[in-house]
């Protein structure tokens, strides 16, 4: 499976799955291969790769207040002494590692 993942001035660069490299096909010529469009997943050999468009969620960066709203969200009760961003991001962490047991 062939993707276009960048245009550029000079050109354009397709991601070959199975050859696990970028194939470049210079301005105003024509890709001599076939190209995936839209592809839902990319799988090569059993493994699963998501798409570029698709956000990958994480606790990094979130702040206090959004980790409690987070935690609010997925019915997970944050102690009140629970101050620290630290703190409160394992907690949530262990709560939904929990969960998913």
């Amino acid at each position: 499976m062939k993707v276009l993942i960048r245009t550029t001035a000079n050109g354009k660069e397709y991601w070959d799955n199975e050859g696990k490299k970028i194939l470049f096909v210079p301005k105003n010529e024509e890709p001599l291969f076939d190209v995936t469009e839209s592809p839902t997943t990319m799988l090569h050999k059993g493994e699963t790769v998501k798409p570029l468009d698709e956000p990958v969620f994480t606790l990094e960066g979130m702040n206090a207040t959004q980790l409690r709203e987070y935690a609010e969200e997925n019915n997970i009760n944050v102690p009140g002494n629970l101050k620290k961003v630290e703190a409160i991001r394992e907690y949530i962490e262990e709560q939904l590692a929990a969960d998913a047991e």
